[in-house]
C-alpha cells in the first residue's frame, strides 16, 4: 500500500490511557500510612528484570494490539497510509529461578490477525529461549543489579508462503537468531519507591531465513531464495514510581535499530539480490500498575512511535498480568 501524505488519525487508546494514569495519581489521596510503608513494582512493558530468586516462577501474558497509523520513509518524513493495520498479539513470558543468579524462561506468542475474506485467525509466532545471569549485586538503599542475558529466538511463526496462509501476514522472521543482552536496576528516593532500569540488547548479525514466495522480506509468489539478516540493536531505559501499595505509574523510551538485510534468490524473471535498507525507530511507553497483592499484578499502557526511519509509525496499547508463583 502506497504512503501519501496527510494528518495523522486520532488514536482513541490515548485519552484512555491517560485517564487511567490520572485516576492513579488520583488515588494516591487515598492511602494509609500502612499503604505509604509499602513498595511493590510489576515492571515497565519493555524494560527487563534482573534474575528471579531461586525457586519463584513467574507468568506474565500481554494481550497487545498494534496499529499501524503511518510510516517513516527512507528522509525521515512521517507518511500516513490508507488503511490502518490493526493486529492483535498474545505474549506469554514464563521465568524460573533456577538459582539466586540463574533465570532460565521461554516466550510463546501468537497472533489474532484478519485473513483473507476479513475473519480472524490465531496463528503461532516465534518462540524465544533466554538464560539470564546476574552478574554483580550492590548493597545498600540503591540496591544496584547488573544482568547478562542470552537469547534464542526459534523460528516457530510463518514467514513465507504468506500466499498460501490463512492469516497473510508474517508472524515471524524465519531465523534462529541470537541476542546478547546486558540490563541493570537501581532504587531510588527516601522510601525506594522509584525504580529504575536501563538495558542494551545485541542481535547477532548472520542470521538466514530460507524463503519460498511471498514473504516478510518482499519477495512474492515464484521466489525462492534466502535473507541474510545483518544485526540489530535494542535499546532502553524504564522508570516505576510507586504511589501506594497497590498503584504505580511507569515509562519506557526505546531505542530499535536494524542493519541491512540482503535478499538473493530466483524468481519467474530470473535472478534477484537486493538489500533491503537499514531502519530506526524512537518510542514510548507510558503505562500504569494496579497490585492486588505482593504476588499479583496488572500493568496497562501503550508502546507509542515518536519518529523513525525505514520503519512502521505504531500505537501499540497492552496489558499484562503478572503473576508469581
Amino acid at each position: 500500500m502506497q504512503p501519501r501524505h496527510g494528518q495523522q488519525r486520532p488514536a482513541p487508546i490515548l485519552p484512555i490511557l491517560f485517564a487511567l494514569m490520572a485516576l492513579a495519581t488520583t488515588a494516591a489521596q487515598a492511602q494509609t500510612p500502612e499503604d505509604a510503608g509499602q513498595v511493590r513494582f510489576t515492571g515497565p512493558l519493555v524494560s527487563s528484570a534482573p534474575p528471579l530468586p531461586k525457586g519463584l516462577l513467574n507468568i506474565e501474558p500481554y494481550l497487545i494490539n498494534t496499529q499501524t497509523v503511518a510510516h517513516y520513509d527512507t528522509d525521515g518524513h512521517r507518511r500516513d497510509i490508507d488503511r490502518a493495520a490493526d493486529d492483535w498479539q498474545i505474549a506469554v513470558p514464563i521465568q524460573y529461578g533456577a538459582t539466586d543468579r540463574l533465570t532460565l524462561g521461554i516466550t510463546l506468542n501468537a497472533a489474532y490477525a484478519q485473513g483473507l475474506r476479513s475473519e480472524r485467525h490465531l496463528a503461532t509466532g516465534d518462540t524465544r529461549l533466554s538464560a539470564s545471569w546476574l552478574l554483580a549485586h550492590g548493597t545498600g538503599r540503591h540496591q544496584p543489579k547488573l544482568t547478562i542475558s542470552a537469547r534464542q529466538n526459534v523460528s516457530t511463526g510463518q514467514h513465507d508462503r504468506l500466499e498460501l496462509q490463512r492469516v497473510p501476514g508474517p508472524t515471524g522472521s524465519g531465523t534462529d537468531s541470537t541476542t546478547l543482552a546486558l540490563d541493570s536496576q537501581a532504587y531510588f528516593l527516601a522510601r525506594s519507591n522509584l525504580r529504575g532500569r536501563a538495558g542494551i540488547a545485541w542481535r547477532l548479525p548472520g542470521a538466514d531465513a530460507g524463503l519460498h514466495g511471498q514473504s516478510s522480506y518482499g519477495t512474492h509468489a515464484g521466489f525462492k531464495g534466502n535473507a541474510e539478516l545483518g544485526d540489530g540493536m535494542v535499546a532502553n531505559v524504564g522508570a516505576e514510581y510507586s504511589i501506594n501499595s497497590h498503584w504505580v505509574l511507569a515509562s519506557d523510551v526505546v531505542y530499535e535499530y536494524e542493519d541491512t538485510t540482503r535478499v538473493r534468490g530466483q524468481d519467474e524473471l530470473g535472478a534477484v539480490d537486493v538489500t533491503l535498507p537499514s531502519s530506526w525507530r524512537l518510542s514510548v511507553a507510558p503505562a500504569a500498575e494496579y497490585h492486588w497483592s505482593d504476588n499479583a499484578g496488572v500493568i496497562f499502557g501503550a508502546l507509542v512511535s515518536l519518529d523513525g526511519r525505514n520503519s512502521a509509525a505504531i500505537v501499540s496499547p497492552q496489558v499484562a498480568v503478572n503473576l508469581v508463583f
